[in-house]
């Protein structure tokens, strides 16, 4: 499987990042073995594609790692399905129709990092998926972030599973799209609120900033939770 090198997105967070694209039609078993990355137990009878999209994305977590000093370090996936990094470090993984990113940091201040890209929902998507990603207390916001963009749903979508990533770490249980309330909006952000309280440094009304970025039919959403 050919992965190179490239990224359609410079990231607002100032954080070590890698970006691979990657062609999941051409995926082999022994490409794990080129890329020196174990082939987890729990994906050798996944389809193909599952299984390059797990690889590409693992590549371009050892790479970020890089800056940090850490080589030769595999990151697994706990029985959550969130990646077990080294201790001391933050990070997360996305990919999306073969492209794949990842960001990390060792930032003694930062407690989570989420970052997600998506390819744009068609239009009857976007209609059908608003009810289950929408809290009808948002539709003001969404009504004006639907004037600034054409795909305000790929947007939210994007920036929830932004924000699950960077705060799971501290919540360390499932939580919906409900959890988080959009409240504004500007050409390069969203900010949203917490509806309830998730962990005691996540109260209820705890507000959290998404940046975003479009591309090539792709939208790239990134926050960071931060120690207080």
């Amino acid at each position: 499987m050919h992965i190179t090198e490239q990224s359609p997105f410079t990231p607002i967070l100032n954080y070590s990042f890698h970006s691979r694209a990657f062609d999941a039609s051409q995926y082999q078993d022994d490409d794990y073995i080129y890329f020196n990355q174990p082939l987890p137990n729990k994906l050798q009878r996944a389809v193909a594609k599952r299984k390059a999209e797990y690889l590409a994305g693992r590549v371009c977590a050892a790479k970020a790692m890089i800056p940090l000093g850490i080589t030769h370090f595999e990151v697994h996936s706990g029985e959550d399905r969130a990646p077990i990094w080294p201790a001391k470090i933050r990070g997360a993984i996305t990919h999306s129709k073969g492209i794949a990113m990842a960001m990390v940091t060792d930032a003694e201040n930062v407690l989570g990092i989420g970052i997600d890209i998506e390819h744009y929902m068609a239009d009857k998507q976007e209609l059908e998926l608003q009810s289950q990603i929408l809290r009808e207390d948002e539709n003001e916001a969404f009504a004006q972030l639907g004037q600034l963009h054409d795909k305000p749903l790929t947007l939210v979508f994007s920036a929830k599973e932004s924000i699950y990533k960077a705060l799971y770490g501290q919540v360390q249980r499932f939580f919906g799209f409900d959890a988080a309330r959009l409240i504004d909006c500007s050409e390069n952000s969203l900010r949203f609120s917490l509806t309830s309280t998730l962990h005691e440094t996540l109260p209820q009304g705890f507000e959290i900033t998404v940046f975003y970025q479009y591309a090539h039919n792709m939208v790239l959403t990134e926050c960071v939770h931060l120690r207080q």
